[in-house]
């Protein structure tokens, strides 16, 4: 495989497990060094090894909590003072409390909001300055999600809205560098994301999903959750597009949509 990204180097969060992990994966295949991100040193050691295998340049392990401020604003600095060329910042992780604002604990949200939206947005502010610093072109990416599109999924959907905007304030204050901002928002993917739903979330899911009369497991399941590698390739693809293109805002989704309203 041709290494189109080997001397760039990469930040991607969530990359334990799920989309993050085969981001990050994909990536180093093509050359880029990584630095990991997530909860779990455990996790990000098996992301690294898989690395390795494709042949991968050495990743980073970097296991914090995303809710702490300043913690990801501070990695992206020290990557940009070690490596001559940052060239992506993926903000990949997120967590997931769709339970109605009104009946919500405030511990909750305030940690959604700042997994969600506050530290992307200071990593991305972190990356900027060090990619001008550099001087070579960078991309940053926010992986988003259809809820920010609606009011389903209560702060969730507020976030993740929010971080649509981000991406569109970027956007306009980077017009005069050479540094391009995407928002990917995808639809339900096959990945654990929703570990934080309460009981009641999820009870409404699986009704959801009962209305509907598909068997997940079945051969119509892919209708009804994409999967994360298509997600991935499509960041592959903005990554690879030449910085005169500016891919603002994109939305993958399943064929067929999921409502729990």
């Amino acid at each position: 495989m041709a290494q189109e990204f080997l001397g760039r180097a990469g930040i991607i969060t969530g990359a334990s497990s799920g989309m993050g992990r085969l981001m990050a994966v994909n990536l180093a295949e093509a050359g880029m060094e990584t630095w990991l991100v997530g909860r779990s040193a455990k996790e990000l050691d098996i992301t690294a090894a898989m690395i390795k295998e494709v042949g991968g340049p050495s990743a980073h392990c970097h296991p914090m909590e995303l809710a702490e401020r300043g913690a990801l604003a501070s990695l992206v600095n020290e990557v940009g003072q070690k490596h001559p060329w940052l060239f992506t910042l993926i903000n990949n992780a997120a967590v997931m409390y769709p339970e109605p604002i009104i009946d919500a604990d405030p511990d909750r949200y305030y940690s959604l909001m700042a997994v969600n939206l506050m530290t992307p947005m200071e990593a991305s502010q972190a990356a900027v300055q060090q990619m001008r610093k550099h001087g070579k072109p960078g991309q940053l990416i926010n992986i988003s999600s259809l809820a920010g599109q609606h009011d389903a999924y209560g702060a969730y959907s507020v976030a993740k809205a929010a971080l649509n905007h981000l991406g569109q304030v970027l956007r306009k204050e980077l017009e005069g560098d050479d540094i391009r901002v995407t928002t990917i928002s995808p639809g339900g993917c096959t990945t654990n994301l929703g570990r934080g739903l309460l009981a009641e979330s999820q009870l409404k899911m699986a009704e959801a999903i009962g209305r509907l009369k598909i068997d997940p497991a079945g051969p119509e399941g892919s209708k009804l959750m994409g999967d994360p590698q298509h997600v991935v390739n499509l960041v592959r693809y903005v990554l690879e597009q030449p910085i005169e293109l500016n891919l603002s805002e994109i939305t993958i989704r399943p064929a067929i949509s999921l409502n729990i309203d």
